[in-house]
This record gives C-alpha cells, sequence and structure tokens, in this order.
C-alpha cells in the first residue's frame, strides 16, 4: 500500500499542471501531511524531480530547452522586496530561488517559482500573513536570485531594471547594490555553491 501510494503520488505530481499542497495530498491520500513529505523525500531520493515551492510540490523534468539562467547578487530591505521581484517578472524574468550564503551554515537555498504579478501577488500575500522574516536578515539583506527568461534580452531587461535606483527608494545607496552577476548554465540551478565562491 506504501509503495503504491508513493507511485500514484508521483503520477499525480507528473500530470498536475500546478503546485500541489502537502495537506490537500494528505486528504487525497487519508494520510498526514507528515506521512507525504516522507513519501516526497523517498521519491527524491530515486530520483525524482520534485521541487518544493511556496504553493507546495511541482514536478520539474530537467529539460534542454532554450530557457537562459542568471544569477543576480542584490541587497536590500525587506521594504523593497515586492519591488525588486516585479521588477524582475514584468521584464520577462522568472524568480527560481533565493539563496544566502551564510557565514556558519553556508548556502542556503529555496525554491520560489515567481513566474508573473500574480505569483509575487500570492506569496505578498502569504508574506503579510504570518510573522515573516526575510532570509536574507541573516546577511544584512544580502541575497542571490537564480532568474530564469527566454532570452538574454530578457535578462539584461531584468539588470537594468534592477539597477535603476527608484526601486530601492529610502535604501542607503552606498550600501544597497547589484553586483553584475555571471551567467550559469541551466543544469547549475542545483548546484550554486562554486558560481557563488567564485561571484565573491
Amino acid at each position: 500500500m506504501t509503495k503504491q501510494r508513493r507511485e500514484e503520488l508521483l503520477d499525480l505530481l507528473k500530470t498536475s499542471s500546478a503546485a500541489l499542497n502537502g495537506q490537500s495530498l494528505a486528504e487525497h491520500f487519508h494520510v498526514t501531511r507528515q506521512i507525504i513529505v516522507q513519501d516526497i523525500a523517498l521519491l527524491r531520493a530515486d530520483g525524482a524531480p520534485i521541487l518544493s515551492t511556496n504553493r507546495g510540490y511541482l514536478y520539474k523534468e530537467r529539460q534542454e530547452n532554450a530557457a537562459v539562467h542568471q544569477l543576480f547578487k542584490v541587497q536590500h530591505g525587506a521594504e523593497d522586496m515586492e519591488a525588486e521581484l516585479l521588477a524582475i517578472v514584468d521584464n520577462g524574468g522568472r524568480v527560481q530561488t533565493i539563496l544566502i550564503e551564510h557565514p556558519v551554515y553556508g548556502e542556503i537555498q529555496t525554491y520560489l517559482k515567481l513566474t508573473c504579478r500574480r505569483d509575487v501577488q500570492h506569496f505578498l500575500q502569504q508574506v503579510a500573513s504570518c510573522a515573516f522574516r526575510p532570509l536574507s536578515e541573516l546577511t544584512d539583506g544580502v541575497h542571490y536570485h537564480l532568474v530564469q527568461a527566454d532570452s538574454q534580452q530578457d535578462l539584461d531587461y531584468v539588470e537594468s531594471a534592477l539597477r535603476d535606483p527608484r526601486i530601492f527608494t529610502g535604501m542607503n545607496s552606498k550600501k544597497k547594490r547589484l553586483i553584475r552577476p555571471n551567467l550559469i548554465s541551466l543544469f547549475s540551478t542545483y548546484s550554486c555553491a562554486n558560481r557563488l565562491s567564485n561571484d565573491r
């Protein structure tokens, strides 16, 4: 029964066009959310490319396509989070991850998967509904976003928008900055640690 549930869970994730949250999956299979978390962990251990996002679990095939990726290093406060994310999605970018380099814990990464204004607004609503503290608070506001786009031109638009000082109104311009990132390949999404060390 356990193996059959995991197989059905994998099929459900493969066929879903939207993220599925743990609670809804638990109700579907009549088990606890913790069991779903364990099932997901076992499926990942078997090589299933399942992503955890703020909206739930996504099955993401690693396919070669024309999409390009770029890693942006930025520094700002929580009050400019909306402006930053909209600057990315409004210019053709899709926010894949947020990463920080902690002096003690090393690289900490989480998936965001924000592709449009609707996703950003949903994310910000979640932020407003809880005692949220940005991951980047651990690094004085410094963090990285892996951004996906359909062309290098779109990534250039994103970089230009992030450099616009109007986005960071009220911030100390000597402290808040964007450091020109390096291009990284599609398959570097899951192993950015070496790139980050080279970016310093």
